[in-house]
């Protein structure tokens, strides 16, 4: 995957989990099912956002070489 691609995925990763950050928080943190789920999300969506910036050791390449 190349670094512009994979930069651009980051930022609608990091675009979602801002949305769900404004959507989980803005009525107020009860610790719910939903509220919980909704952490979860922003997490997840963080860490993929992390992933497909960094793409740390190689891990979006797939086996490509870069011959």
């Amino acid at each position: 995957m190349d670094e512009q691609r994979r930069r651009r995925t980051a930022i609608i990763w990091t675009a979602f989990a801002a949305v769900m950050t404004y959507v989980t928080f803005s009525d107020g943190f009860t610790a719910d099912a939903a509220d919980l789920l909704g952490a979860v999300a922003v997490v997840l969506g963080l860490g993929l956002a992390y992933v497909y910036y960094a793409n740390p050791n190689g891990m979006l390449d797939f086996g490509e070489s870069d011959t």
